[in-house]
């Protein structure tokens, strides 16, 4: 595909990349199928408080690990 097959689609950004992303980890969390994500908590950078003007989401597993995924436009 190339850049001009997307002209007439809605411009995505890193608030609508991060919505979706956050939409999209709960679910599977909520269908984990017994890898121990069932009560993953997912935050955004600013829900967590994380001290950056990156959009992201910070994502809580049970066993008390977390992981911090950054969302950059590229271009």
């Amino acid at each position: 595909m190339y850049e001009s097959d997307y002209e007439n689609e809605a411009q995505v950004t890193e608030d609508t990349m991060q919505d979706g992303l956050r939409e999209l980890i709960e679910t599977a969390c909520e269908d984990s199928f017994g890898i121990g994500w069932e009560d993953a908590r997912v935050r955004t950078f600013e829900d967590a408080g994380v001290m950056t003007y990156n959009k992201g989401l910070v994502i809580s597993l049970p066993d008390g690990s977390e992981f911090q995924l950054t969302i950059v436009q590229s271009r």
